[in-house]
């Protein structure tokens, strides 16, 4: 763009380019005074939710039978805390803490249950033989299903005596909040001190609360990160205007940008269909709804300078006569079958210009609605060749990947072609719900869960 032009368009754009600027300081100040008023809201909630907590009814929980005798455990031979008749959330067969942790613990991730939906299993064995308690905690997180099916919202606490080891294992939709080194930190802080005094109740129970601090208030990750949450909001609202900024200059910079192509595009001496083609490498697309403010005005320009030059006269260049438009219908006894199938996939559209006397014919060519759906057959060279149908070798799992097999013809000649498409390995989506409820609405089963294999273990 050279200087003539960028002072041309200067003055052509002058008051809307002040317009621009003053729509652009008003989104500013109603969104930094809106993030105020939201900020105030969320401050408020957040004391309240503090100081209001919800009553709870109670159930009555019941253990299941033990075999107090037994020293070794198998995966099938940890008893559940859940079952008919059976409501909990504590497996300790041999009791090895006291009745009045185990029924605090009970009440306490009773109440995480309630107003988040988290099913959390607190595991204590003396023996599970010469098996590995990570892998232990991954076959028996899998085999009881500890949380919500939909959500993946687990968590179980196993601790095996002999061993003198405590894995937290987290299932998959809880690991953006326990996060490994939260795990471990836990851990290190409640388990292991408490654990070499004895104190096996007060140990589990800590970590318990640990665990629901982070659940319920994610402000706590501050005390482990060392970070503030409520500084780091306010840093990214400076960066959302920092962003904002650069939006803005984007949306000027490419306000001239397209401003000068129409410019140059209109004094070019280049027939209209060279005019036609450059103006419509443009592509404005799904910029308009990135961009919508500057470029809605370009948009609407472009589609009229575009029919402009695709209806503008046309004069023969073989004997300068009057070139004259064919309809549709009039068209097609000037096109060939395979420009006239092209038309019908709308993959291409064809104008035919022809003198009145049929002396000199124009054919101009189009991309049609269609033309991303279709490309040039590889044997008879038109645009008629597209995928016809699809099928699926071998699904995808969350452990490996699919395939399928797509099936291609050209509408012209019949030429058929097949290609071998991998399918990427499903990716679990994570989510997470609250809420309160003072009514009991916990299964008599676990939620069936699976396990993310995230976590951390400690030993004492």
């Amino acid at each position: 763009m050279n200087l003539f032009t960028f002072q041309y368009l200067l003055e052509t754009n002058k008051k809307r380019l002040l317009t621009s600027l003053l729509f652009w300081c008003l989104c500013i100040s109603i969104t930094g005074f809106s993030q105020d008023v939201s900020d105030a809201s969320e401050e408020g909630d957040l004391l309240e939710n503090t100081i209001k907590q919800p009553a709870f009814t109670y159930p009555r929980f019941k253990a299941p039978v033990y075999n107090s005798g037994k020293e070794s455990y198998s995966i099938k031979e940890v008893p559940s805390p859940r079952g008919t008749g059976i409501i909990g959330y504590v497996s300790d067969p041999n009791d090895l803490i006291e009745a009045s942790s185990e029924n605090q613990i009970n009440r306490l991730l009773f109440e995480l249950e309630q107003k988040s939906s988290v099913e959390v299993a607190v595991v204590v064995i003396p023996s599970i033989g010469k098996e590995i308690p990570k892998q232990f905690a991954v076959d028996l997180f899998e085999l009881w299903g500890i949380g919500k099916a939909d959500t993946d919202n687990g968590l179980l606490i196993l601790t095996v005596m002999d061993q003198r080891r405590t894995e937290f294992e987290v299932g998959y939709g809880l690991e953006p909040i326990l996060t490994d080194a939260v795990c471990y930190r836990i851990g290190v802080n409640e388990i292991v001190p408490n654990f070499k005094n004895g104190n096996y109740g007060k140990g589990l129970i800590n970590s318990v609360v640990r665990v629901r601090e982070f659940l319920d208030n994610p402000q706590v990750i501050q005390e482990v990160y060392g970070t503030s949450i409520v500084h780091q909001k306010d840093d990214s609202y400076q960066w959302y205007h920092y962003l904002l900024l650069v939006y803005i200059i984007i949306c000027a910079f490419m306000l001239f940008w397209y401003e000068g192509v129409l410019y140059q595009t209109q004094i070019s001496k280049d027939d209209f269909y060279d005019k036609y083609n450059r103006l419509d490498e443009l592509k404005l697309g799904c910029l308009i709804f990135l961009l919508p403010f500057p470029l809605f005005f370009i948009s609407k320009k472009v589609k009229k300078r575009l029919q402009k030059y695709r209806t503008a006269p046309r004069y023969s260049k073989v004997n300068g006569k009057l070139l004259t438009l064919k309809d549709e219908w009039r068209e097609n006894k000037f096109l060939e079958a395979a420009q006239i199938l092209e038309e019908r996939l709308k993959s291409t559209r064809y104008d035919v210009w022809v003198t009145e006397d049929e002396s000199d014919i124009l054919i101009l060519e189009y991309e049609g609605i269609n033309s991303r759906k279709y490309s040039d057959c590889t044997k008879c060279g038109y645009k008629t060749y597209g995928k016809k149908s699809s099928k699926l070798l071998k699904s995808a799992t969350y452990a490996s990947a699919g395939e399928r097999v797509d099936y291609y013809e050209c509408k012209n000649c019949n030429y058929q072609d097949e290609k071998i498409v991998v399918l990427p390995k499903k990716v679990r989506q994570t989510s997470s719900s609250s809420g309160s409820s003072s009514s009991f609405s916990s299964s008599s089963s676990f939620g069936g869960g699976s396990s993310g294999g995230g976590g951390a273990g400690v030993s004492w």
